[in-house]
């Protein structure tokens, strides 16, 4: 009974990350609000010591289009907080902050509903960014900011 008791505490540990990379931007006008596929996640640097850390990896995107922001290509690389890479392709929406000196970093991300073709992002990344893109494709549940991509698949 103990042994489980034990590993039921093991699973249930959630990752750690740091609040202190993702304060809000100084400049809004530093940021983007793209569509993007998936291609890779490589280069893992870890946000802290312990083995329940996350890590940035060097996230690689294609097919990308910027509905509102700084304009990305088609083809960009950003640093992304992840606990492992994913394990197939995806379609996400994604804000991302262009950081002088430094590599882009993905500061929220949105997988698409299959069924709605929506990709909503979490209020609290939303919030801290205080920033309101506007666009066609960007639609709002309450204080919720959407994107809606209705593409044909593959």
């Amino acid at each position: 009974m103990l042994a489980l008791l034990f590993a039921q505490a093991v699973v249930s540990v959630p990752a750690i990350s740091s609040a202190e990379l993702f304060r809000a931007p100084a400049d809004p006008a530093q940021l983007s609000l793209v569509v993007a596929d998936t291609v890779s996640e490589t280069d893992p640097q870890k946000l802290c010591a312990q083995d329940n850390c996350t890590s940035l990896f060097l996230g690689r995107y294609k097919d990308a289009r910027t509905l509102a922001g700084v304009a990305l290509p088609t083809q960009f690389a950003a640093r992304v907080e992840m606990g492992s890479p994913w394990n197939m392709p995806y379609r996400l929406a994604l804000i991302v902050e262009q950081r002088p000196g430094m590599e882009p970093l993905v500061r929220a991300m949105a997988g698409f509903n299959l069924k709605t073709s929506e990709a909503c992002f979490d209020v609290r990344e939303t919030d801290a960014l205080r920033w309101r893109p506007e666009a066609p494709e960007i639609i709002r549940h309450n204080t919720v900011t959407c994107v809606k991509e209705d593409r044909q698949p593959r």
